[in-house]
Formats: C-alpha cells, sequence, structure tokens
C-alpha cells in the first residue's frame, strides 16, 4: 500500500500559475515579442572567433565583469552600477527571492507581464494590484501615491512599455511615487522601442538613477538586440541593492555563449538602431492598418508589438488567425482577454493583416 507523498513545498505554490507559452506552431509567429531578424553574419563571426579562443573547461569569472563594463559603459553608469543575469527574468527572480516575505506586498499595474505576480507570491509575497483604467489604459497613480505613504514597505514593480499594452508609465507620476520613499522596480525591456524625444530608449528613467537610490531598472538584450535565444539581462541602481540582489544571483550565470554575443551585439550600435527604425515603422503601418478596419480597438504602442482589444472573444479569433497560418498571442486585458501581436517583417505583417481581415469579416 502506497502513501501519500509528502512534500517540501510550501502549500502557498499550489496556487502559483506556472507560466504557459504556447505549444502551437505556424508559418507567421508574432507571439513572443522576439526580433523579426537575426544579427549580422560578420557579427555572429565576432561571436565564434571569441568562442573559439575560449576555454571551455573552466568556469569564466563569476560576475561577467567585460560584460558588465561594456553595458556600463553604454548606460552611462560606473560598472558597479550594473549586475547581469542569463535574461532579465532570472534577475526578476532574484530580485523576488532578496525582497519578497510574509507581510510584504508588492503592487502590480496589470495588466501587465505576468510572471510578476506568480513569483512574488512564490517568494511569500502579497500582491497589490492597480489595475489600468480600461479606457485609456493609464495607471491609477494617485491611488498609487496614497498607499505608498500609507504603507512605506510597499514595493512596486511596473513595466514601461507594459507588456501587454505598449503604454508608458507616466514620469511624473513615478517621480511623485518616488519622492515618498516607496521601492521601485522599472522593467524597461522595450525601452529602445519607446519614442520619447527621438531618441532610442529616450523614454527610459535611468537619468533618475542619480537622484533616487530606491530605483532599479531591468533591462534586456532579447529584444532591441535580437538575442532572444541567447539570454543576457542587466538591472541599473544603486551598488548596496545591486549587491543583495545578486547574492542570490547564480554564479557563472552568463554563459560563455551569451557572453560573446552580447559583447558582439553592443559593439555595434548602429546595427541595432537600424533594426529598431524598421520595427517602428512596420509597427507604425501595422497600427495604421488596424485602425482603418472594424474589429477590435488598438492603442498606441511605445514597444515592438500591439495591443489588440477585439470586439469577438480573443480566443476565437485566436484559433481563427492560427488556422490561417499566424500565430499571435491571448492576453490579459482590463475587462476581457485581448490579443498582442508582435511587429515581424514586412512580409509577415501583410499575412496577419489579411488573415484578420478574413476573420472579423
Amino acid at each position: 500500500m502506497s502513501r501519500a507523498l509528502r512534500t517540501p513545498v510550501r502549500p502557498e505554490m499550489a496556487e502559483v500559475p506556472a507560466y504557459v507559452t504556447s505549444t502551437k506552431d505556424a508559418p507567421v509567429r508574432l507571439d513572443r515579442n522576439e526580433s523579426p531578424e537575426e544579427m549580422p553574419a560578420r557579427l555572429r563571426e565576432q561571436v565564434l572567433a571569441r568562442l573559439a579562443s575560449s576555454k571551455w573547461s573552466r568556469y569564466p569569472d563569476p560576475y561577467a565583469s567585460e560584460l558588465k563594463e561594456a553595458l556600463a559603459k553604454r548606460e552611462g553608469l560606473p560598472a558597479e552600477h550594473v549586475i547581469v543575469g542569463d535574461g532579465s527574468n532570472s534577475l526578476f527572480l532574484s530580485f523576488f527571492l532578496a525582497s519578497g516575505a510574509p507581510g510584504r506586498r508588492i503592487a502590480l499595474c496589470p495588466p501587465t507581464f505576468g510572471l510578476y505576480a506568480s513569483w512574488a507570491r512564490a517568494a511569500g509575497a502579497a500582491v497589490e494590484s492597480f489595475p489600468l483604467d480600461e479606457e485609456d489604459l493609464s495607471p491609477s497613480v494617485e491611488r498609487m501615491l496614497s498607499e505608498a505613504r500609507r504603507d512605506p514597505d510597499l514595493l512596486f514593480v511596473l513595466c514601461s512599455p507594459n507588456n501587454p499594452t505598449g503604454t508608458l508609465f507616466p514620469r511624473d507620476g513615478l517621480t511623485r511615487l518616488l519622492e515618498t520613499g516607496a521601492f521601485v522596480l522599472m522593467d524597461e525591456a522595450y525601452i529602445e522601442f519607446s519614442e520619447g524625444d527621438g531618441r532610442p530608449g529616450g523614454a527610459s528613467v535611468k537619468d533618475l538613477l542619480r537622484r533616487f537610490p530606491n530605483l532599479l531598472i531591468s533591462r534586456t538584450l532579447s529584444k532591441a538586440a535580437a538575442l532572444a535565444g541567447v539570454r543576457v539581462g542587466y538591472m541599473l541602481g544603486d551598488p548596496t541593492l545591486l549587491r543583495e540582489v545578486e547574492k542570490v544571483v547564480p554564479p557563472f550565470s552568463v554563459n560563455l555563449f551569451a557572453r560573446a554575443a552580447a559583447l558582439a551585439a553592443l559593439s555595434d550600435a548602429k546595427v541595432t538602431a537600424a533594426r529598431i527604425s524598421t520595427i517602428l515603422s512596420e509597427r507604425d503601418r501595422m497600427a495604421r492598418a488596424l485602425s482603418a478596419n472594424p474589429g477590435g480597438r488598438i492603442s498606441e504602442s511605445h514597444a515592438n508589438f500591439l495591443y489588440l482589444r477585439p470586439e469577438r472573444p480573443a480566443e476565437a479569433l485566436l484559433e481563427a488567425l492560427w488556422k490561417r497560418g499566424v500565430l499571435v498571442r491571448k492576453v490579459a486585458g482590463t475587462k476581457a482577454p485581448a490579443l498582442r501581436v508582435t511587429v515581424g517583417r514586412p512580409e509577415e505583417n501583410d499575412l496577419f493583416l489579411t488573415a484578420w481581415r478574413e476573420v472579423i469579416a
């Protein structure tokens, strides 16, 4: 007679949802916010050359100092203001592990990236939601300020441009929030696609790091740098805070290949800038085409994807598009599920637009 398995896992984990991505495939995949283009061949050759001269049998520098220096130079900060990990997701997990505890509340503005809530709860914290407005997708800044003043330990995890809505968190609202002394972790995974003052990354709040030690910023090379398959992320902020987070970042977590690919991508900013420009042009073309057709509400995006709130159930439209060879992603909405469409190559975007017109007809 077998006995029931005793588990060391906390009972609360039963309520933590797993991260789920589609197992479907399609000729046109616009569901993962990946870059539509690969790193140029000449940069890939640099990666291979660096790997050929590396010692694969030895652990690399545990803190990826060379990569930190390159990222710090790119961001205009001293190297001690940067930590790196195998994708920004891993650094979020380390952050929640370092900061989450029973009694700690972590504030989110849903709909937003789904792993924030899951990992905050997994770390033992409670999640406090400040939903985006249904009409214009704006955050409830005044309510957030009021709650921050009431609970000085309330920790905010924000995303700008936000995934999945593509909207920006208002700079004035963030400044006021930081002035209360509240701690804020800002996810800028898509910041290179924000228009801001016309420069890539123009909407970034990186300049606020010098004023507010209670601000951390998360970045990734998965999107604009076209390295989603490589997995390199980094955090910017006060060195004292970063050292505490880095204590629970696994050593050697950024492998030799990831370091080489990241350094190659960082070596030529013009390649990334050109890629961003092409994506922005296609994003705006798609938005105009969708706005001219019935069937869904399109909001202004500052990222490499579009957030589409359809008039019909999102699940049915997702299936109909997939049957036509186009895969997009069903995401959370303010009231009902929505669709998130990654900007692909022009021909892929045309196939999506054709399929969309067919399914809403």
